[in-house]
C-alpha cells in the first residue's frame, strides 16, 4: 500500500500513520520505507526537471465566471483568468492574466486588465531571489496603463505539510499613465505575501497580497480565494479582491473591491 501511494506525499503519510497504528511493532520499518519512497520520488522529479525543454513542463489553470464590484464602479460582469506555472531545477516561473469586463446598453462600464510574470530563483530550499513584471489597466479607477518591475528576495516559512507561506521584499520601478493625462514614474519598495492552506484533499484557501510604496503613492492589492475541487480537472472558486490607492486621481475613490465566483479548469 505504501508503494501504491508513493507519488502522493499526503496520502502516503496517511497510510503510514494507519499502518503504524495497526502494526506498532513495525513502526520503525514503516518510517524507513516512507523515507526511502520520499527520496526516490525526489530523485525522479529531479531527473524529470533536468530533461524537460523550454516549452515542456508548463501546467496551469483557466477560470471563467462572474464578478461584482464596488468602489469606483458598482457593476456585475464577466471574469476570465489564466495562470501558467513551470518548475525547473533552480526556479519557478509563473505567468498570470486576469480580465474583468461589463458592458451595458452599448457602453463599457467595467474593464480591468492585469498581466504579469514572476520568477523565483532558488538560493536554498527556503530563500529565493525574485523578479516580477506586471501590466495593469483600469480606466474606471483612473489608471490608463501601469507598468511595474521589481527585484528582491523571498523567504518560505514552513508551518507544516498543509500550510505554505512566503514573504517577499525588494526595490521596484513603476510607471503610471493616468486617464487625466498625468504621468508618474517612481522608484518604489515592494512587499509581498503568498500563502496556501490545504484544508483537506478537496478544499484549499489562498491569500496573495502585494504593496508598492513610493514618494507619491502607496498601492495595495489583496486576493483571497477558497477553492473546492469538484473532480480531477474542475474546481469551484470564490474570491475577494481589494485594491487601494493612497493617492488616487482627483474624483476617484481610494478603494475598489471585486468578488468573483468562477469555475476553474486545471491542465
Amino acid at each position: 500500500m505504501l508503494e501504491a501511494a508513493a507519488d502522493d506525499p499526503a496520502t502516503l503519510r496517511t497510510i503510514a500513520t494507519v499502518a503504524k497504528r495497526t502494526n506498532p511493532d513495525a513502526a520503525q520499518e514503516i518510517d524507513l520505507r516512507v523515507r526511502d519512497l520520499d527520496k526516490a520520488r525526489a530523485a525522479a522529479r529531479e531527473a524529470q526537471l533536468a530533461d524537460q525543454g523550454v516549452l515542456e513542463g508548463w501546467a496551469g489553470q483557466g477560470e471563467a465566471g462572474g464578478f461584482t464590484s464596488s468602489g469606483n464602479t458598482n457593476v456585475t460582469g464577466v471574469s476570465l483568468g489564466v495562470t501558467l506555472n513551470k518548475e525547473t531545477r533552480k526556479a519557478v516561473h509563473k505567468l498570470r492574466g486576469q480580465f474583468d469586463w461589463q458592458r451595458d446598453s452599448g457602453v463599457t462600464t467595467r474593464e480591468r486588465v492585469l498581466a504579469g510574470y514572476e520568477g523565483n530563483f532558488n538560493i536554498n530550499p527556503r530563500l529565493y531571489a525574485l523578479t516580477t513584471l506586471s501590466f495593469e489597466r483600469d480606466r474606471f479607477s483612473g489608471i490608463n496603463t501601469r507598468y511595474a518591475g521589481s527585484l528582491g528576495f523571498g523567504y518560505r516559512v514552513s508551518l507544516g505539510p498543509q500550510f505554505r507561506l512566503a514573504v517577499e521584499a525588494g526595490p521596484a520601478l513603476r510607471q503610471t499613465n493616468f486617464t487625466n493625462g498625468n504621468q508618474q514614474g517612481s522608484i518604489a519598495a515592494r512587499g509581498g505575501l503568498n500563502s496556501r492552506w490545504v484544508i483537506n484533499q478537496n478544499l484549499s484557501f489562498t491569500e496573495e497580497a502585494s504593496v508598492y510604496i513610493d514618494s507619491f503613492n502607496t498601492s495595495f492589492t489583496s486576493l483571497t480565494a477558497l477553492t473546492a475541487r469538484l473532480n480531477t480537472a474542475l474546481s469551484a472558486r470564490a474570491s475577494f479582491q481589494v485594491n487601494t490607492e493612497a493617492n488616487p486621481p482627483a474624483g476617484r475613490k481610494n478603494a475598489d473591491t471585486t468578488s468573483r465566483a468562477t469555475i476553474v479548469y486545471s491542465f
